[in-house]
């Protein structure tokens, strides 16, 4: 019985189904397996398995043997394809989410660096405040590095903000000389 699960839970043996569902008319090994970009021994092997499982059947006209899904087979496979219709809503979903949440990481670490930035360049807080404002920077950039974001927009994003913090870090440090 596991070797049935671990044959329905492998990428090819549900590409492959899928390949068949989609073209209801039977068809050969060598194309299904073009279709699903395998050699064709795995491919083979794979519809073998499926054969002595009488999900799909095969017969020979000439010299050339087709195959095609049998009723279970066609089961199986329309539900295979449910599944993987809502794992890839699921991934979109998340993917939208999580650029979602990066982009408002984003904004967060722009808008507290403008503040910061505002307080340190102008020239108007004491010792004590500007020394406050730099640990926060500090922080704060320590944090952005360690954050990492999926795309390469974002990370790009990061890459100038980061250069922005070390700019406001050197012309603070010019600032504390003069103190």
């Amino acid at each position: 019985m596991d070797d049935i699960k671990e044959l329905f839970f492998n990428k090819k043996t549900v590409e492959i189904l899928l390949s068949m569902l989609d073209d209801e008319k039977p068809r050969y090994p060598k194309v299904i397996a073009e279709e699903v970009d395998s050699i064709y021994p795995h491919v083979f092997n794979i519809l073998k398995e499926l054969e002595d499982l009488c999900l799909v059947e095969s017969y020979k006209e000439g010299r050339i043997r087709f195959l095609r899904l049998t009723i279970e087979g066609r089961k199986i496979a329309e539900k295979l394809k449910d599944i993987y219709s809502n794992i890839g809503d699921y991934q979109e979903r998340i993917f939208e989410e999580r650029k979602k949440e990066d982009s408002a990481a984003l904004n967060r670490f722009k808008e507290t660096i403008k503040t910061i930035e505002t307080k340190l360049l102008s020239g108007k807080l004491e010792k004590q405040e500007t020394f406050r404002e730099v640990l926060k920077l500090s922080k704060l950039r320590t944090e952005l590095e360690r954050t990492n974001f999926r795309t390469d927009n974002e990370r790009e994003e990061k890459n100038k903000l980061l250069k922005r913090v070390y700019y406001i870090e050197e012309q603070v440090k010019l600032t504390l000389i003069k103190f």
